[in-house]
């Protein structure tokens, strides 16, 4: 885009567009995570590895 003149106003739009849908696309895969993996340790009674799981998460997702 930027090679061929585009206005700087639309190349900033599609970069925003961009990041908006790879946060949606993080955000169903921390929500698949919660509720297969998560829940699996969870019935299993593995409270210390949910514990460190969804610290993970948490600290690579609020990277985003």
């Amino acid at each position: 885009m930027i090679d061929e003149d585009v206005p700087c106003e639309n190349i900033l739009m599609q970069i925003n567009a961009s990041k908006s849908a790879l946060h949606k696309v993080g955000h169903i895969i921390v929500e698949g995570h919660l509720e297969h993996c998560i829940k699996e340790s969870m019935e299993k009674g593995d409270t210390d590895e949910v514990l460190t799981d969804v610290s993970t998460i948490l600290e690579y997702y609020s990277r985003i």
